[in-house]
């Protein structure tokens, strides 16, 4: 092995108001994330016109919600499930637990994020899982 090529150390921490981001690697081809979220949590309804994102969940549960062109689709993710978000579509993952989840994507640009509504904590009682089970 290269050792010029092992890294010890993130690229980046960032704190999140619903936990923080751990980036492993963004570069012009392509990005590499641990996203890390309180339980009673979410990250904004989203979307990105250039980024092309797949997620998969290390650990906990999470409710995710998506919006593309008005199909809303509304999902409970546990460990090993994986989701591709393609540019466009609105995306929101809720904790129900702590978790854990790997992003893959595109190279992140800071200004390809178009909020809907912010990230905040949330009364998990208010939303209606019963029939995602």
């Amino acid at each position: 092995m290269n050792t010029s090529s092992c890294k010890k150390s993130l690229v980046n921490f960032v704190k999140k108001e619903w936990g923080h981001e751990e980036w492993i690697v963004n570069n012009e081809k392509y990005c590499g994330k641990k996203l890390v979220f309180n339980q009673g949590y979410h990250f904004s309804m989203h979307c990105h016109k250039i980024k092309d994102e797949t997620f998969y969940v290390l650990q906990g549960t999470l409710y995710l919600e998506t919006d593309l062109h008005g199909t809303i689709e509304k999902h409970i993710l546990n460990p090993g499930d994986i989701v591709h978000i393609t540019p466009h579509m609105y995306h929101r993952l809720t904790a129900l637990t702590n978790a854990a989840i790997i992003e893959f994507s595109t190279h992140h640009e800071d200004d390809d994020s178009y909020r809907l509504s912010p990230s905040g904590k949330i009364d998990l009682s208010t939303l209606n899982l019963e029939s995602l089970q």
